[in-house]
């Protein structure tokens, strides 16, 4: 019996067994999603209207999105299947980065519906580099 003990941080793990008998290997390996809801809900079903999301992931391997707003959970949804994911995720920093852009998008296009894409780019560059300056 192999007992899994999962980070309290969600993410990707991947969890390598080795089985030996007598004078056969055999090896398996496994990458797993973590995942929890990082927005502690209370009581019911009411879910916060404002403030930062949390964040959740879905392995959606081959799909071009890299993250999507749940705006009824107030969560950003990271494709744990893209590649840019799975770059990402190989070092902390990186990984840090990567979620910090992602909610720079999704805040970005969720608090500026309707304007043009120049304006949307300046203000996820602005908002990266504001919250870059407080990843250190």
């Amino acid at each position: 019996m192999t007992t899994f003990t999962a980070p309290a941080e969600p993410g990707i793990v991947v969890v390598r067994a080795i089985v030996v008998q007598g004078k056969t290997t055999c090896r398996g390996e496994a990458r797993i999603t973590v995942t929890d809801s990082l927005v502690d809900h209370g009581e019911g079903d009411a879910v916060p209207a404002r403030g930062l999301p949390g964040y959740t992931y879905l392995h959606a391997p081959g799909e071009l999105w890299r993250s999507r707003h749940n705006e009824k959970e107030n969560l950003v949804v990271i494709n744990n299947g893209h590649a840019d994911c799975l770059f990402a995720v190989e070092k902390p920093a990186r990984k840090l980065k990567y979620i910090g852009r992602l909610f720079a998008k999704e805040l970005v296009l969720g608090n500026f519906r309707g304007f043009e894409a120049e304006r949307l780019v300046e203000r996820m560059i602005e908002l990266s580099l504001y919250t870059e300056e407080h990843l250190r």
